[in-house]
């Protein structure tokens, strides 16, 4: 059996990470992802690999069935001098070798290494490096390749942010506030 290819990505703008809990809105075993925006010209080498893993995808489908018409499914999308990487991670399945559960979630550390406080979010914007497994497949639906995650780096965290929702709202004196007292009539 070949050694699985392992990838890690130049430093990146994360976008819609859900890298600490599993997102369960669609999937309600869970879901470990992140969209990662990185500039192309770092880039190259990992665009080139998936794209390569693909082809091999398409010659072996076309090889078998050269008449069959074939889409393509690709992990990312490439928007002006940035390419933008789409991360995933089951959070739990059933093994195909056993059929025995699993449960998983992404290794994640600190800029230096050491392990990563869980207690913390890591919020879009947050820049990450991302170790990852491109796995690529063909299915009725077409073939492609998905990007998984093994550990996540992170360098620049970000957990929250200022929003701008109070508009003019400013700290007002306590009052207490004035009970209108009339008397009851009754007719």
């Amino acid at each position: 059996m070949n050694k699985p290819l392992i990838l890690t990505t130049p430093k990146g703008i994360a976008k819609w990470p859900y890298l600490i809990e599993p997102d369960i809105e669609f999937n309600p075993d869970g879901l470990f992802h992140t969209k990662l925006s990185c500039k192309k010209s770092e880039s190259v080498n990992i665009k080139k690999a998936i794209d390569d893993m693909i082809a091999q995808e398409i010659k072996k489908q076309h090889d078998s069935s050269p008449d069959k018409p074939i889409k393509k499914s690709l992990p990312y999308t490439e928007e002006g001098e940035e390419i933008i990487f789409n991360f995933k991670m089951k959070a739990k399945g059933t093994r195909k070798s056993d059929g025995k559960l699993f449960t998983q979630e992404p290794n994640i550390v600190n800029a230096d290494l050491t392990p990563f406080n869980k207690d913390q979010k890591i919020w879009g914007d947050s820049i990450l490096k991302i170790t990852f497994e491109p796995y690529a497949w063909n299915m009725p639906v077409g073939i492609g390749c998905t990007l998984r995650i093994k550990t996540v780096q992170v360098l620049e965290l970000v957990t929250g942010k200022l929003s701008d929702t109070l508009g003019d709202l400013k700290v007002e004196p306590v009052v207490a506030p004035k009970v209108n007292q009339e008397e009851e009539t009754h007719i």
